[in-house]
C-alpha cells in the first residue's frame, strides 16, 4: 500500500496507552520490528508486517501460516531493525509515519533512533512518552495544535544554515546552528510553531506543557 498512515513499533518501551492506542487505530499499515511482534500480540495489536533479522522472534511464530502478516527477513547487521523498517516504509511514500517503542535498553539503542530520522521520510515522528521528535532537513515544517508553553528544542545534525523559527519565545531568523545545546528549551508562545532549514538537518523535540491544546 502506498501513501496512508504507517506505524512502526520498535522493540523498546512503548509510550502510555493514550498515546499509542490512537496511533494504532488510525494506522493503515503497522510494522513490527522483530521482537516487537510479541509486544504487539501482548497488546492485541495485529501488525501487517514483521521486519528484521528475526533473532528475537520464536521460530514457531516466524513463517507461520498467517496470511495477514508479511514476514520480511533482512539478515544484514549494518542497520538497525528500526532503520530497516523506516526504509521499507519510505518505499511506499507514507503520508504519515509514526514510530513508538524506542525507549529503554542499551544507550546505543536509545540514541540510534534519533539519527535514523535523518534518512526517514519528512513526515516521520518518534513518540517518546508524551513528547515528539522530528527531523527538518532542507525543508519547512509547521507543527500545529502545540500546547502554549511547551518546550521546543532544536539540535543540528552537522551544520545547518538558514534556520528560521517562529511561534516561540526566542525566534530565529536565518540563523546558523552548529551541533550543541544552543537550541535547548525554547518555549512555544503560539499553537503553531514553524521551522525552516535552508541547508542541513535539525532535530525538533516538542515536550507538552499540558496548558493548552494538544495534537499532531
Amino acid at each position: 500500500m502506498n501513501g496512508g498512515k504507517w506505524l512502526i513499533c520498535a522493540d523498546g518501551e512503548w509510550p502510555p496507552e493514550p498515546i499509542w492506542r490512537p496511533l494504532v487505530e488510525q494506522a493503515d499499515v503497522i510494522i513490527a520490528c522483530d521482537g516487537a511482534f510479541q509486544q504487539c500480540l501482548d497488546r492485541t495489536v495485529q501488525p501487517n508486517i514483521v521486519i528484521g533479522d528475526m533473532d528475537s522472534v520464536e521460530e514457531a511464530r516466524f513463517g507461520q501460516d498467517n496470511e495477514s502478516v508479511q514476514w520480511i527477513r533482512i539478515e544484514e547487521q549494518e542497520n538497525s531493525d528500526l532503520s530497516k523498517a523506516i526504509e521499507h516504509a519510505a518505499q511506499h511514500a507514507p503520508k504519515n509515519l509514526d514510530v513508538i517503542g524506542v525507549e529503554g535498553g542499551a544507550l546505543g539503542h536509545i540514541v540510534a533512533p534519533f539519527f535514523a530520522l535523518y534518512d526517514a521520510p519528512p513526515s516521520t515522528v518518534i513518540h517518546i512518552n508524551e513528547s515528539r521528535i522530528m527531523c527538518v532537513k532542507n525543508a519547512s515544517l509547521a507543527f500545529t495544535l502545540i500546547e502554549i508553553g511547551s518546550m521546543v528544542s532544536l539540535f543540528a545534525i552537522g551544520r545547518a544554515s538558514g534556520v528560521t523559527l517562529t511561534g516561540c519565545e526566542w525566534p530565529l531568523n536565518q540563523e546558523r546552528l552548529e551541533p550543541g545545546t544552543r537550541g535547548l528549551n525554547n518555549r512555544s508562545i503560539n499553537p503553531t510553531v514553524e521551522i525552516n532549514v535552508d541547508d542541513g538537518a535539525v532535530l525538533v523535540c516538542i515536550e507538552p506543557a499540558h496548558s493548552g491544546p494538544l495534537g499532531k
